[in-house]
């Protein structure tokens, strides 16, 4: 999605992909574009988006924001990469990397050595305690597994924009209509530029 996006209060505007996985591989903007722009630049900036993105709390941020290296931001984008590896290839509905998927499996093994099977409102779920530095991560490899095991897979999209967002996505939509990473961003895109093709057609009648 190629707007402006800022930090407010140490976190990152709006979280569109549906599930925790794809949110983190969002995290890089306008991925096909001439000039992507990297959103996390040090690990204290991971530590801040799981907060944001409701995977730790803010204290817990704030912890391991102190013990977090540039290894261990190295170590998260490395995961991310291999996660949008995979899943911008399911959503195209083309074979998955392998080297992408064993990372994942990899990281997912990696959380699971750590995690406790604990009680939730929904029933039983895994936690992660501690202030390890992959605690920012965990999460996401969980999710990354869930999603490929568990799906919704088959409603994976990457968004549609011609300007070079790939964004991905988890599309919820009744009919399966959802083309756009969110409708205020690259949908109004995509609608202004219909409406000036369509005036540079009629002028050329």
């Amino acid at each position: 999605m190629r707007v402006k996006r800022c930090w407010v209060e140490s976190v990152f505007l709006e979280l569109f992909g549906g599930v925790a996985c794809l949110d983190f591989a969002n995290t890089v903007d306008g991925r096909a574009t001439a000039h992507p722009e990297e959103l996390l630049h040090s690990y204290a900036d991971l530590a801040a988006w799981s907060a944001y993105a409701g995977l730790i709390d803010s204290t817990t941020a704030a912890r391991l924001a102190r013990r977090g290296t540039d290894a261990d931001l190295r170590s998260a984008l490395v995961l991310r990469e291999a996660v949008f590896e995979v899943f911008a290839a399911a959503g195209r509905r083309q074979p998955v990397p392998a080297a992408a998927l064993a990372e994942v499996q990899a990281r997912y093994a990696e959380a699971m050595a750590v995690a406790r099977l604990v009680r939730g409102d929904d029933g039983y779920d895994w936690r992660f305690d501690g202030d390890e530095p992959g605690r920012a991560w965990w999460p996401v490899a969980v999710s990354a597994v869930r999603l490929l095991t568990s799906g919704p897979l088959d409603r994976v999209k990457a968004c549609a924009a011609e300007a070079g967002c790939i964004g991905l996505f988890l599309d919820t939509s009744k009919n399966r209509s959802r083309r756009w990473c969110t409708m205020d961003g690259c949908g109004v895109d995509a609608k202004i530029e219909r409406q000036a093709s369509r005036r540079r057609a009629a002028r050329g009648r």
